[in-house]
């Protein structure tokens, strides 16, 4: 099936009639307002004002890839090419993964704590497992004294990482290592704070996922063997006590169904006043501790 015609209003109607039986009403008008924004450039889409506006035939060439992907129940955000993140947009692919609120929640932590508790024009943070490296561009552009660092084990996780500093202009020394392995790991210095949001669903939560993730996220960055679901906080941690300065900051998006241990562990690797915070769905989400 094709789309009738070039209209906006043929479009939102091939996009219902392809996709309602997958998506219900108010994610198929999410769907299609992002498409049209991305596609034709139309800002504060209307489907009422827009419906007899006309695309052209590349864009309506896009609609009908979009959909063929949306049907197949390819993530929005892999489909356009970019994700929205604290009010920037990053280029996302399945390199990386689709940054998410409860990252937002950790990235409002941090630059709010940063603002309090620091000296901004002698700061310096590292973020371990970086991906699309939204966490520390969004720290640098809204915080642009500070100095931020990022490392991920993942060369095309990097690349796009480096492109998204560039569209956000920030600038972020990106550098690849293994935090699992002890003999690689060099990092550039000495930081005030840590941040990551490592691999933390265990295979055993797969069934409880969505189809969409599971399909088109990378696992690398997802997922931890059910017999050491806390592995990337201990190796974090033992990093972090080499690498932090004293009294410097490590915070983390964690599994909240593991936030005791994770708090625990972290206690047992030298930190004090380890806190967990709970997200907005009341779910314990962050942790944040100093050395």
């Amino acid at each position: 099936m094709k789309i009738a015609s070039n209209k906006i209003k043929d479009i939102v109607r091939f996009f219902k009639d392809e996709l309602e039986e997958i998506y219900d009403a108010g994610e198929l008008e999410t769907m299609i307002r992002y498409c049209v924004e991305e596609f034709c450039g139309i800002r504060s889409f209307s489907i009422l004002r827009n419906a007899e506006d006309t695309v052209s035939e590349s864009e309506l060439l896009r609609f009908n890839f979009a959909v063929k992907d949306l049907k197949k129940e390819k993530p929005l955000q892999y489909v356009l090419g970019k994700a929205d993140f604290y009010g920037l947009k990053f280029i996302v692919n399945e390199n990386v993964l689709i940054p998410r609120p409860e990252t937002e929640e950790l990235v409002q932590l941090v630059i709010s704590d940063l603002r309090s508790s620091f000296d901004l024009n002698d700061l310096t943070v590292l973020d371990i497992g970086t991906g699309s490296g939204c966490i520390p561009i969004t720290i640098k552009h809204k915080l642009p004294s500070v100095d931020l660092y990022a490392m991920d084990i993942s060369e095309s996780a990097l690349d796009i990482a480096e492109k998204n500093a560039v569209l956000n202009e920030a600038s972020v020394n990106f550098f690849r290592d293994d935090i699992l392995d002890p003999d690689y790991l060099r990092g550039a210095g000495n930081y005030d704070v840590i941040t990551s949001n490592p691999p933390y669903i265990r295979i055993s939560e797969k069934n409880s996922m969505h189809p969409n993730v599971l399909d088109y996220e990378p696992h690398l960055a997802l997922f931890v063997e059910n017999d050491d679901a806390l592995l990337f906080y201990r190796k974090i941690a033992e990093y972090a006590k080499k690498k932090l300065k004293p009294g410097g900051m490590i915070y983390f998006e964690i599994n909240a169904a593991l936030g005791p241990e994770t708090k625990l562990l972290i206690e047992e690797n030298g930190f004090k006043n380890v806190i967990l915070i709970k997200d907005i769905n009341n779910k314990n989400r962050i942790l944040r501790g100093r050395l």
